[in-house]
C-alpha cells in the first residue's frame, strides 16, 4: 500500500514540476495530498494562518507578548527554562517596540514525542499549544513558544510557534541541521539568536510565503 501511494506522490510532484508557470495552483493542488501526507495541515486553516500572521505583521510592534519559557530538550533531560524565553526577549526587543514579558509557569501541556516527521510534530505541537492558550487565556495578544531539541550539546531541531490570543497560529516554523549545520551549540544564546532573527525576517514577507496555499512551497 505505501508503495502503491509513494508512486502516485511521485507521479503528482512529475506532474507538477512539467506544468507552465500559469497552472502553478493547479500543481499545487495536486501536491496537495503529499503536503497533507506529510502533516502540513489543511489549505482552510493555512488561509487562517496567512490571515493571522498579516494581522501580526501589522500589530506587533504595539501589542504585548507574552514568551513562554522555552522547553529545552537534551537527550533525556526535558525542562522549561524561563532563563532562555528572557534571552528570546532580549534579542527580540532590539527589533521591536513590542512589550514582551515571561510568564510564570511553564505551560501544562502534554509530554512531547519528536518522532521521525518534524513537520508533523510541528503541527501537532501547534495543536497542543493552541489548546492550552484557549484554554489558559495568558495575558497578552500574542504568545511565543519555542523548543530547542538537542544531544550531546549539539541543536538537532528548533520549533518555533506564535499565536493570537484566540490560539490561532500566527507564525508556526521548524529548522534543523539543513538551516544550521550540525555544529550548531545547545548551549548559549546562539539557537534564541537563530529563531528571533528567522521571525524578524519573516515578518518581511508575505504570509502566502510563510503559509504556502495547499503547504507546497
Amino acid at each position: 500500500m505505501k508503495t502503491k501511494l509513494s508512486r502516485i506522490f511521485l507521479a503528482a510532484i512529475i506532474l507538477g514540476d512539467l506544468m507552465l508557470p500559469p497552472l502553478q495552483a493547479g500543481s499545487g493542488i495536486l501536491l496537495y495530498p503529499l503536503a497533507r501526507a506529510f502533516g502540513s495541515p489543511s489549505e482552510s486553516e493555512l488561509a487562517k494562518c496567512r490571515q493571522a500572521f498579516h494581522q501580526l505583521q501589522a500589530d506587533l510592534g504595539t501589542s504585548r507578548v507574552a514568551v513562554m519559557p522555552v522547553f529545552f530538550v537534551d537527550g533525556g533531560r526535558r525542562v522549561w527554562r524561563a532563563d532562555l524565553a528572557e534571552a528570546i526577549i532580549r534579542e527580540a526587543g532590539v527589533r521591536s517596540s513590542a512589550q514582551f514579558e515571561v510568564p510564570v509557569p511553564a505551560p501544562a501541556v502534554a509530554p512531547a514525542v519528536l518522532g521521525h516527521n518534524q513537520l508533523r510534530y510541528l503541527w501537532e505541537r501547534a495543536s497542543v499549544y493552541a489548546e492550552w492558550v484557549k484554554a489558559a487565556h495568558p495575558a497578552g495578544d500574542y504568545i511565543w513558544f519555542a523548543e530547542v531539541w538537542g544531544r550531546s550539546g549539539k541543536v538537532g531541531a528548533i520549533h518555533v510557534y506564535v499565536f493570537d490570543a484566540r490560539g490561532q497560529v500566527a507564525y508556526c516554523r521548524l529548522f534543523n541541521s539543513h538551516q544550521f549545520g550540525p555544529d550548531l551549540p545547545q548551549q548559549g544564546d546562539e539557537p534564541l539568536r537563530l529563531l528571533v532573527r528567522r521571525l524578524f525576517e519573516d515578518l518581511q514577507k508575505d504570509p502566502a510565503s510563510i503559509f504556502p496555499r495547499y503547504g507546497v512551497g
